[in-house]
């Protein structure tokens, strides 16, 4: 376990430097959309484009790893919804986008540059083939749920997840890799370096930008649903992912290991995003990401430790 905290540390370390330069002002108010903007537009659809165009299809594309995952993400947010709607009376806004942190790992900032450092670059294609049913199921199914609230067209909500799905730039990135390997095409040597550069930078800027998002002025505010969130996402999540990869789709040790820590890993931001933009408990989202981050590192280092001693 000591080993494998060595390993974690770095990165950590850097969401650290993010909190720190943003709780420090070290940075001004409005960098967080300026990082986000670098990593989210540039620095991850070029190490994505690059990793997917020099990788088989059937690596990426693998049915069992991603309708087990889907199945383990919806359950998750099944229940995320449920203790929400019912247990703490949310608006259906608040059901939609607190659920969503329950249930969506961050793999596109933190994801990209962890798994390869514990499991080797090859997890990556595991991991893509798992975090894409992040885009193309929860991200819909939020805002449908979301759409509840005004009594909104069920149908319109769903068009306008999946048209943001296509417009994402990491989906778009996916898909022109996959595009490449399927044509058995190299990216030309200049346009390849200049990928690689961009990609190069990706993790650790992402990183930063973790620590910068986190950061909230004054206290913390956490009540009992953003504790049910932050177990959910934790705990709950990867252990249904072991169980369902390991007892139901008999993973392989290695993969199933790596889709397991994917959905161990902390609250994705794009819950707050969603919830600042729709008017709902910013607060809640913005604990569960928080807490979820801080603690990860602890759960993650264990969570690996323990995978690596059970052999999967």
């Amino acid at each position: 376990m000591f080993e494998i905290a060595l390993t974690t540390i770095p990165f950590f370390a850097l969401v650290l430097c993010g909190w720190i330069a943003a709780r420090t002002r070290r940075l001004p108010a409005n960098a967080v959309g300026s990082l986000n903007g670098y990593v989210l537009w540039f620095a991850l659809p070029a190490m994505l484009f690059r990793f997917v165009a020099r990788t088989p299809v059937d690596t990426v594309i693998d049915p069992r790893i991603a309708l087990g995952y889907a199945f383990c993400g919806l359950s998750s947010y099944a229940l995320a919804a449920v203790l929400l709607r019912r247990r703490a009376g949310s608006s259906w806004i608040d059901t939609a986008y607190g659920a969503l942190a329950a249930a969506w790992p961050n793999w596109g900032y933190m994801g990209f540059g962890l798994m390869p450092a514990l499991f080797g670059e090859t997890a990556l294609a595991t991991m893509i083939a798992a975090g894409i049913m992040d885009l193309l199921v929860l991200m819909p199914l939020a805002l449908l749920v979301a759409s509840r609230q005004n009594a909104a067209g069920g149908w319109g909500a769903l068009g306008t997840g999946l048209k943001a799905v296509a417009h994402n730039p990491l989906f778009i990135a996916i898909l022109g890799g996959l595009a490449m390997s399927l044509l058995h095409l190299k990216i030309p040597g200049p346009i390849d370096e200049f990928l690689r550069l961009l990609a190069s930078s990706a993790g650790p800027v992402a990183l930063f930008a973790i620590g910068v998002f986190v950061y909230r002025p004054g206290p913390v505010r956490i009540d009992v649903a953003s504790v049910w969130l932050i177990a959910l996402k934790l705990l709950f999540h990867p252990m249904l992912v072991w169980v369902v990869g390991a007892w139901v789709l008999r993973l392989d040790h290695d993969v199933l290991a790596v889709v397991t820590v994917t959905a161990a890993l902390p609250a994705a931001g794009t819950a707050f995003i969603l919830v600042e933009r729709h008017g709902g408990n910013v607060d809640r989202v913005a604990t569960a990401i928080l807490l979820s981050t801080a603690l990860s590192f602890v759960t993650i280092t264990g969570l690996t430790a323990w995978l690596r001693a059970s052999g999967g």
